[in-house]
């Protein structure tokens, strides 16, 4: 299974409280991942996802909001070796589940791009459709290999304010025209993680994050191979556990309120990731056992908040 895929399961499980987060997420994934099919006289909603558990969301959530049936339907292309799930919505509630979605103006004529303002009143609403977006057309690349995170969309002024909605919370995505479509996107390591954050995916955040150190530090390993002897190596081995740890207290959001001392001997390491500790300890004064006293309280605190966020998501589920 795909990093990607695997953020889209954890996104999937994460609890929606209000009837307002739900609609905004099946909102999203209708813009992103539907389009409207046409009958004798009647009107209702395909969405196309390679993802099952996307797919039983799309029809929970029809039928616990607008009490649509769902046919989920899955085909295998074995020249291609790829499976899609189709998710058919029929009922007369569709066309209410259009006009929420922005996907049709109040005459039914079809509308181009708009995230309804409805829909992002509270913060709790605008996460979910960012989150409903990245379901519905979303990928992420392993960041063992890379750092990229791409949603399709397949208006322009849809990828626009998508981006701008991104960029008030810090998050300065831009967009690209590929083929008919367009794709809006973020590149930096940074970035990444902080979407997989403001859309809620902590498990997928954490991991992330320490892959991305795990590949920093290997790159500093595999540059300095030919030169630094079994004590070095064993040194970025310890750099690399001290930077997983302090990578998981800034996902906490703990780094911050960290005592004084600890804090700088972090900001340090997150600074020098390839310094040894005896030039670690001569940047900030101390001695080298009172440095490593100060990354083994790290390394406690870490395993603390590992224990205590396994504890929430076994509650929460």
């Amino acid at each position: 299974m795909s990093f990607s895929s695997d953020v889209k399961e954890e996104m999937v499980r994460l609890r929606v409280k209000s009837p307002g987060e739900r609609r905004a997420l099946l909102c999203a994934l209708t813009y992103s991942a539907g389009s409207i099919t046409l009958g004798r006289g009647s009107m209702g909603v395909q969405y196309i996802t390679e993802n099952e558990p996307v797919a039983e969301l799309i029809a929970r959530l029809a039928g616990e909001l607008y009490g649509l049936e769902a046919d989920i339907r899955i085909s295998q292309s074995p020249r291609l070796r790829a499976r899609s799930i189709q998710v058919r919505l029929s009922g007369e509630s569709c066309r209410s589940l259009l006009l929420e979605a922005g996907c049709l103006g109040g005459d039914s004529a079809l509308t181009l791009g708009h995230i309804p303002e409805a829909l992002m009143e509270q913060d709790a609403e605008r996460r979910c459709y960012i989150r409903g977006a990245f379901l519905g057309a979303g990928s992420i690349s392993d960041p063992r290999k890379g750092y990229h995170l791409e949603i399709v969309c397949r208006h322009e002024l849809f990828a626009e304010e998508l981006c701008a909605l991104l960029g008030e919370y810090g998050l300065p995505a831009r967009y690209a025209a590929r083929k008919s479509t367009y794709v809006a996107y973020l590149k930096e390591g940074e970035m990444v993680a902080g979407f997989l954050t403001l859309a809620g995916a902590m498990n997928s955040t954490l991991a992330f994050e320490e892959a991305r150190v795990m590949r920093q530090v290997s790159g500093s390993v595999n540059r300095l191979r030919n030169f630094e002897d079994a004590n070095m190596n064993k040194a970025a081995a310890a750099s690399a556990a001290q930077l997983v740890d302090i990578a998981y207290i800034r996902s906490a959001g703990e780094l911050q309120s960290l005592p004084p001392r600890l804090r700088e001997a972090a900001e340090q390491r997150l600074e020098y990731p390839e310094a040894t500790l005896s030039e670690l300890a001569e940047l900030a004064g101390v001695s080298k056992s009172g440095l490593n006293h100060r990354f083994a309280k790290l390394s406690q605190l870490a395993d603390a908040l590992k224990s205590e966020g396994k504890a929430f998501l076994k509650e929460e589920e």
